[in-house]
């Protein structure tokens, strides 16, 4: 079990010195945050602003009287919004309406009203350098974690967290912890961190439905690992753990949201429309491209609309118009489901009936999503920064594939495992170099810990012998004989 204790004050002091230059770089980009949100940070926030002003789980809706050509009325107006707001996990809403309401004054004023919430993303963005030195002191050891936490708080994307109001700052926070929660329960052997890690996950999937795979494959791993090891008994108890964690957490909100729909909802609403546009091959799998290609036919349901008319681009078309219009197929399902019953029929008609392009889609899509930064808000992508970022995924994948191949460490095998799983599911579905952001802290601790290892054993080899000279290298010890470094899965 890591001691606090034992962690040197020169550790302490350079942590600080990381905490003050990153949070530094965080609280600027709180104050000075970028002119313009995107459409889900606008629906963040107003769902955010209507839990704080009304305790209600809600889109923004022009509140007043019903048009009298409309034929719905109001109360379902409001059910439609509620539905609608689904499409969103809850967490990072809750964190911003907490915010509203610690902040002195009559809060939400506005729409425009989001300082409070600049301010809040810095609190959570600076604790994810903390997270990561956490996860690298528990991981491999204290100087381990201040370098990982260094790379984080310096890392711009991380950086730009406080300014842009998405959801993946506060999942790479509940991702770096989580992993550091199932990292003590692989150390210490002990149950309750097991529990306490799958706790951590369900507030992940709470965060970022995406990553839904990942907790349960980890259980998987650790019934697998502890199962060979130590013993069946305690893989199972182990693995359960972790997933009673995650649905305590999970399933108050899966019953609320299920009631609200009137269908079961496991987390979100979102996954039919991220399902089809990923697997739509004319669209190359992204939104963009499947406006390109389905503009023709928006056109035509909507000759009268703004972007219809000549000199509009299919960019100034919304992705809910084309998506809409897809679900529109199948009237007698509800909108996402009908996205999904039109992603399986992608799937039938590309994967299985063009195979080498729809492969050549997938491997696109997963370079995509690990060769581009998260912009944080920005138009253009600077190169670099990108240099920046592919150095830092390359170097961290290494250190990992270290870590898992070399020294078969079961805890940088779970992180990995994550990544993989990500990485999947984000092939499949869509692909963005944002969707990344989550899971750069742990790629970069785990990266570190991978390098310390393979360091530990470059010196280890060269250190000459007793009794004669030379290096060592047919008398290396074992992995899990060489101080301070994990035991091997």
């Amino acid at each position: 079990m890591p001691r606090l204790r034992s962690i040197s004050r020169s550790a302490w002091l350079a942590l600080v010195l990381v905490l003050v230059v990153g949070g530094g770089i965080r609280l600027y980009q709180a104050q000075h945050p970028q002119p313009k949100l995107s459409q889900d940070a606008l629906s963040y926030t107003g769902i955010a602003q209507n839990i704080a002003k009304r305790g209600e789980y809600t889109g923004r809706t022009k509140r007043g009287p019903v048009p009298k050509e409309s034929k719905r009325t109001g109360a379902e107006i409001r059910k439609d919004a509620e539905v609608k707001a689904l499409h969103w996990p809850p967490f990072t809403p809750h964190v911003f309406a907490l915010a509203y309401n610690l902040t002195p004054g009559d809060h939400p004023s506005s729409r425009d009203d989001l300082k409070s919430l600049n301010y809040a993303q810095w609190a959570i963005s600076t604790g994810t350098i903390v997270a990561a030195f956490a996860l690298g002191w528990v991981l491999i050891g204290a100087w381990t974690g201040v370098a990982g936490a260094a790379v984080v708080a310096l890392y711009p994307p991380l950086a730009w967290g406080p300014s842009s109001l998405l959801s993946e700052p506060l999942g790479a926070f509940f991702v770096a912890w989580a992993f550091t929660a199932l990292t003590l329960a692989w150390r210490t052997r002990r149950r309750p961190w097991w529990a306490m890690a799958g706790a951590l996950f369900g507030a992940v999937l709470l965060t970022r439905t995406d990553l839904l795979f990942v907790p349960i494959l980890c259980a998987f791993l650790g019934l697998v690992v502890l199962g060979n090891t130590v013993s069946w008994r305690l893989g199972a108890q182990s693995a359960a753990l972790m997933l009673v964690g995650l649905v305590v957490v999970v399933a108050p909100w899966t019953i609320y949201a299920t009631h609200k729909s009137g269908s079961f909802v496991p987390v979100t609403t979102g996954g039919g429309s991220a399902l089809f546009v990923g697997t739509f091959l004319p669209g190359n799998g992204s939104t963009f491209d499947m406006k390109f290609a389905l503009r023709d036919e928006v056109v035509k349901r909507h000759p009268n609309a703004s972007y219809s008319k000549p000199g509009s681009t299919y960019t100034d078309i919304p992705a809910a118009v084309v998506l809409d219009d897809i679900a529109a197929r199948h009237p007698e399902l509800d909108r996402d489901a009908a996205l999904s019953k039109e992603a399986k029929e992608n799937l039938r008609k590309y994967a299985l009936g063009d195979p080498i392009s729809f492969g050549k889609m997938m491997l696109f899509k997963a370079a995509k999503m690990w060769s581009r930064y998260a912009r944080g808000g920005f138009d253009h992508t600077s190169p670099w920064w990108t240099a920046l970022h592919d150095a830092i995924v390359l170097l961290g994948a290494l250190g990992v594939l270290w870590g898992v191949v070399r020294v078969r460490d079961a805890a940088i095998a779970s992180i990995g495992l994550g990544l993989l799983v990500a990485t999947g599911v984000h092939t499949l579905a869509v692909a963005h170099g944002r969707y990344n952001l989550p899971l750069m802290p742990i790629l970069i601790v785990a990266g570190c810990a991978g390098w310390t290892l393979g360091i530990r054993e470059w010196r280890a080899a060269r250190r000459p012998r007793p009794g004669g000279s030379g290096p060592a290298s047919d008398e290396l010890p074992s992995a899990a004989a060489r101080p301070g470094t994990p035991t091997p899965a």
